[in-house]
């Protein structure tokens, strides 16, 4: 990414030392980068230079017409999101996958490996979900939910008026209602939607 990157910095008046600081990578890691002496770049890294910069993930790849298209980006796969610990502050990551650079210019992702039976057969124990932060859903989405006090749970949402109904695949598990006073009492919170299924062998 080196032409939109040197440009980006020297635009901004930073050294290399400033940026990598704000980057939390070393210099030498980051003049590798500016320099396109490497042309792997995490999406947590892409992140936080669009944000130095003020400018999309989207104008970073657009305006760099030697980033290889089909890099992935890298985002953490977590072992779980215990209650009341933002994603970001989690170090439970026991793996990396990556996703595509259109999944990366819309949003912020991370992985989740899933524990239990509760969404068999569509989605199986040890299996690894794509998911997309995000605290809104519709009616049909699998989303991450977090229930204040229990680490999150993967389920599939139903919405009505009186509330929200978290639905296991597995119809040996109960499906969970929560009324709109529980939903802002507990509180019942969606943290992202999956958009992707990647099975383990």
């Amino acid at each position: 990414m080196k032409n939109i990157l040197y440009d980006l910095r020297k635009g901004k008046g930073m050294t290399q030392e400033e940026i990598s600081k704000l980057l939390n990578l070393d210099r030498a890691n980051y003049s590798r980068l500016e320099n396109k002496k490497t042309s792997s770049i995490s999406l947590e890294t892409l992140n936080k230079v669009s944000n130095i910069y003020n400018v999309s993930i989207d104008y970073l790849l657009k305006n760099n017409k030697d980033y290889p298209a089909k890099t992935g980006f890298k985002i953490p796969v977590l072992g779980s999101i215990p209650a009341g610990i933002p994603i970001e502050a989690i170090e439970d990551i026991i793996d990396y996958e990556e996703i595509s650079e259109s999944y990366a210019s819309s949003g912020e992702y991370f992985g989740l490996k899933v524990k239990g039976t509760s969404m068999q057969p569509r989605i199986m124990n040890g299996d690894v979900v794509i998911v997309r932060r995000q605290d809104s859903a519709e009616t049909g989405d699998v989303c991450v939910v977090m229930v204040n006090g229990y680490e999150a749970t993967l389920k599939a949402i139903k919405r009505t008026e009186d509330g929200i109904t978290l639905i296991p695949y597995n119809t040996q598990f109960k499906e969970m209602f929560y009324s709109n006073q529980d939903i802002e009492e507990l509180p019942v919170r969606v943290v992202g939607k999956v958009i992707e299924l990647r099975g383990k062998f």
